[in-house]
């Protein structure tokens, strides 16, 4: 009897175990994620971690305190606050080294007898072209690199956690690059009018970017600026950024990395497009299951640009941009119609609040003092980069 009672209470705690199990799951991933998710959440005890499952019983889990029940906002609350501060002050980091590489290291390259010099009205190189490549090349790996493999080392971030590859929805995966299309045609069509205004402003919508005249200096900036940098830059965002947010809400996590992804481009006017083309990134990369999903979308949209400011201000010929837009809008609406037709039930994605609504989140964002200090130092760059007509 003795005997039965046990293995009757085994079998009820063996339950309870997989059913907490459930609750720490996340949607969109594949099994092995989950594993190392639920691994990491456990062991870390940094305080920063926060997960919220909804289920009839409504309970939260924090590192470092464990399942809570009794005023779980306030517990979120906590740890997005500490979250943001985290991520602010890798942020700050990362304007401070974009401020250096562009204004300073050239200087001093100059200085040190370099042939290299930045011209601060034109917002332009000159100098030997491999030498600008290669550094150009450096300073963009480090000022990505360096912050965020701070934040990787804080956090302690299982590497299936940070950067999961495995895709779970294959056929959003392959809609990923006709879908992109469509965005930067659409948005580059819309541009216009945009552009328009600025002009009224007076500001010079025309960009600068510093092509070689050799065959193999177009080569190696191609490969760097259209597959390296963009394939860097989602690892670091889509990847460990958005995975780490992740744990505040799918959906505070694409507007924070959409947020600084256009935010760190320091152009005002490219920022309406690369915030809308991060949102949509940011979104396949979570219904998917993958980063594979954001970096091919990323070098679909670096491809699309450097093709058009190619047409634009090196061939100086308009009906092949006009060409190129109407045939991405075209392939990729095409394509749209028919992945929501046939997988229409692939392409959704339920995006709760958890306990803080979205308002109060994006209020702890924007209030944070590191973040503050971030959009500042931001927005100064931004205003030194502007030209005027």
């Amino acid at each position: 009897m003795k005997n039965k009672n046990y293995q009757k209470e085994k079998r009820s705690l063996n339950t309870f175990q997989e059913t907490d199990d459930d609750r720490l799951n996340i949607k969109y991933q594949d099994k092995e994620y989950n594993e190392s998710y639920k691994k990491w959440r456990r062991e870390n005890k940094d305080s920063l971690g926060f997960f919220f499952v909804e289920k009839p019983d409504r309970i939260a889990y924090r590192d470092g305190v464990g399942f809570i029940n009794d005023h779980p906002e306030i517990q979120e609350e906590r740890s997005i606050r500490k979250a943001i501060n985290i991520l602010g002050a890798i942020l700050i980091f990362r304007s401070l080294f974009d401020i250096l590489s562009v204004y300073v290291i050239p200087f001093l390259l100059e200085k040190i007898g370099a042939d290299i010099r930045y011209d601060f009205f034109e917002k332009k190189y000159y100098g030997n072209e491999t030498l600008i490549i290669n550094i150009q090349f450096m300073l963009n790996i480090l000022s990505m690199v360096l912050p965020v493999g701070f934040l990787t080392g804080h956090l302690h971030m299982p590497i299936k956690v940070m950067l999961p590859t495995r895709i779970s929805n294959k056929p959003m995966f392959f809609a990923s690059v006709p879908i992109m299309l469509l965005i930067c045609g659409v948005c580059s069509a819309m541009s216009m009018l945009y552009e328009h205004l600025l002009a009224a402003l007076r500001i010079d919508t025309s960009r600068t970017l510093f092509f070689p005249d050799d065959a193999k200096g177009i080569i190696l900036m191609a490969a760097a600026n259209i597959i390296i940098i963009p394939t860097i830059s989602e690892l670091c965002t889509r990847g460990v950024i958005l995975q780490f947010t992740r744990q505040f809400g799918d959906g505070i996590a694409i507007i924070i990395t959409s947020i600084i992804t256009s935010s760190m481009c320091y152009d005002i006017t490219q920022f309406c497009f690369i915030f809308i083309a991060s949102v949509a990134i940011g979104y396949f990369t979570i219904r998917t299951g993958s980063v594979l999903t954001a970096v091919v979308m990323r070098i679909t949209m670096s491809l699309f640009g450097y093709t058009l400011y190619y047409f634009d201000y090196i061939r100086n010929s308009y009906l092949p941009i006009m060409l190129v837009v109407f045939l991405a809008i075209i392939i990729g609406f095409v394509f749209a119609i028919i992945f929501l037709y046939k997988y229409s039930d692939r392409f959704g994605m339920k995006i709760s609040s958890r306990y803080m609504t979205y308002d109060k989140k994006m209020l702890a964002f924007f209030t944070s003092a590191p973040i503050i200090i971030w959009l500042t130092l931001n927005f100064i760059i931004t205003l030194m980069n502007i030209k005027f007509l």
